[in-house]
């Protein structure tokens, strides 16, 4: 008996050991406190090698429904054990993606943002790839706070006042051009920049308060400085009233939400004019070396 039950023992251990190795999938295949491999089968069979591809939280709980079928407390206990193991390592590895999302460089959050909100394949999505040069410096990080814009723009773009005094562009062509989300953050930004501003003629472009003839004419005169939505820039570029001839630095507000917690990209209403303005516009003059992204 003895002997009995040190072989029981034994396999006992080598049977938990085969489980933590498998991690989840031992569930999958045996459950020594509820009978073994008899129960599972009774249970209903689960595809390990489908559950390995499920993605998230909610997939996972769905799979697991599905492919169970069953309802009494086994199978329950059973699919607790397989969601609570599998939602560990959903999590861990969905932390890992933020913090490789946090740690990444300029044009690796840039690519990443503009490759899902254009929906671009991967080969669409090297032809708009920017490299970090295609990018203003920032020593700073941006924290899409209005009231640091002067001071992010003061770093990004030090010759700022030089440049202005050296401009001879015609009506309708801005040097610097801030996309923003909405009317209300435009004339936020417009009022907090004007210590970066100083003496340049600047404009704020957007649908509220006013038409598309009304901005066509303000546009005649001269421009150094302009804050817009897409939309409206789309708009003005259309109409042939806005101009990118003379243009040199462009702003994404790139760090602001909205009471929606979406960031520029994020917004379903202006998103597709973004990235038409970005793969149109910006980023082939950024290509030419005309011009430099800034992600605010």
């Amino acid at each position: 008996m003895e002997a009995k039950e040190r072989t029981d023992v034994i396999g006992q251990k080598r049977k938990q050991a085969s489980a933590d190795a498998l991690d989840e999938d031992w569930w999958l295949q045996s459950n020594p406190n509820d009978g073994g491999d008899n129960d599972l089968q009774n249970a209903g069979q689960i595809d390990a090698k489908k559950l390995k591809e499920v993605d998230t939280v909610e997939d996972l709980v769905a799979h697991v429904g599905i492919i169970v079928g069953n309802d009494d407390n086994k199978t329950t206990k059973i699919s607790t054990e397989i969601i609570a193991r599998k939602t560990k390592k959903l999590k861990k590895k969905h932390s890992n993606n933020n913090n490789t999302a946090d740690d990444a460089s300029i044009e690796e959050k840039f690519s990443h943002a503009l490759i899902k909100a254009a929906r671009l394949t991967p080969i669409e999505a090297e032809d708009y790839k920017l490299s970090g040069l295609n990018f203003l410096e920032e020593p700073t990080l941006p924290t899409g706070n209005a009231d640091s814009l002067s001071i992010y723009l003061k770093t990004a773009i030090p010759r700022w006042r030089n440049e202005v005094k050296k401009y001879k562009g015609k009506g309708g062509s801005p040097m610097l051009l801030i996309i923003t989300s909405s009317a209300v953050r435009a004339i936020n930004i417009n009022k907090t920049s004007s210590d970066f501003k100083a003496k340049c003629h600047a404009i704020t472009l957007f649908a509220k308060h006013y038409k598309v003839h009304q901005h066509v004419e303000m546009l005649r005169k001269k421009i150094h400085f302009a804050v817009a939505t897409p939309n409206r820039v789309c708009k003005l570029v259309t109409e042939g009233a806005l101009h990118f001839d003379k243009l040199k630095y462009v702003i994404l507000d790139w760090n602001f939400r909205d009471a929606k917690e979406r960031r520029l990209l994020d917004i379903d209403e202006i998103k597709e004019d973004v990235a038409q303005l970005l793969t149109k516009y910006f980023i082939p003059l950024a290509k030419q070396g005309k011009v430099k992204i800034g992600l605010f």
